[in-house]
């Protein structure tokens, strides 16, 4: 089927009690493993680039391929925009066909974030896509930050009320780019959120939550769950492996085909944990 808006897949979601798997993609063969896990599990699934893999790879050919692919799928294919830096990138993203984009002021003035998190909910609505936003410090593992303070309820219900975004990615003890479990989530915290806000709560940096915590937090009210480390160290580790096996010192193929299928495993892992096999 065609590429679909993130707003009704993530209020079916929400409404079901279940989560979507957001899989960071960077070229081939991880767009390749997303939709592949998605369609043997029946699951509905969001693609989703950063803006390095934007540098990287380009908008166009992204979303060329990511159409293709998700036109001969059976379940519904949402391509998202993580992490948007302004309000041109995230209308660069929709041009180029993305159905959802997320702008990212978290490091702005709260009246500045609602400020612009509005002019991209009204780009994103012209273009029939979603719209995400982020409210408090994720913070990420690479530079050491790792902000105490999460999101108040209170204030992301004002922000959403003001902004009508479509989705909240929010600050609940995740940290973007852990190698290893051991992120500490707050659940009061997700079940305070859930109940403040009427639209779906995102997980960025999920990699590092353990899947016994990852489906309390769903349990508690996330509804969309951002996976890209985790899924790079399963790619890596098995391109290593693979690249040095008898026979593939010049069959990249095989090589990528092999990294590719570990990461099909992991991502279906991940969807039977989230709730969401079998909603497609």
């Amino acid at each position: 089927m065609a590429l679909v808006s993130g707003r009704e897949m993530l209020a079916a979601a929400r409404a079901g009690g279940y989560a979507v798997p957001a899989f960071n993609i960077f070229n081939l063969e991880f767009l390749q493993a997303a939709i592949g896990a998605a369609v043997a599990e029946r699951s509905p699934v969001v693609v989703q680039v950063s803006p390095r893999t934007v540098q990287y790879a380009g908008l166009g050919p992204i979303a060329a391929l990511a159409e293709s692919m998700a036109d001969a799928a059976p379940v519904p294919v949402v391509l998202h925009l993580d992490h948007g830096a302004s309000l041109d990138a995230c209308e660069d993203a929709l041009d180029a066909g993305f159905t959802s984009v997320m702008f990212d002021g978290a490091d702005l003035p709260f009246e500045e974030n609602i400020v612009w998190t509005r002019k991209v909910v009204a780009c994103a609505h012209a273009a029939n896509a979603s719209a995400e936003a982020e409210l408090g410090q994720v913070g990420h593992a690479r530079d050491g930050h790792h902000p105490k303070d999460g999101t108040d309820p209170d204030q992301a219900a004002q922000f959403v009320a003001a902004t009508k975004v479509d989705a909240l990615a929010v600050a609940i003890g995740t940290v973007h780019g852990m190698a290893t479990t051991g992120a500490v989530v707050d659940i009061g915290l997700v079940q305070a959120l859930r109940q403040a806000v009427p639209v779906p709560l995102v997980m960025h940096g999920s990699s590092g939550v353990d899947d016994e915590t990852l489906a309390r937090a769903v349990r508690a009210g996330i509804t969309k769950v951002n996976l890209s480390t985790a899924l790079q160290k399963v790619f890596m580790n098995a391109l290593r492996e693979s690249a040095v096996r008898p026979g593939h010192e010049t069959d990249a193929r095989a090589v990528l085909e092999e990294a590719k299928d570990a990461v099909i495993a992991a991502a279906r892992n991940r969807i039977g944990i989230l709730g969401s096999a079998g909603r497609a």
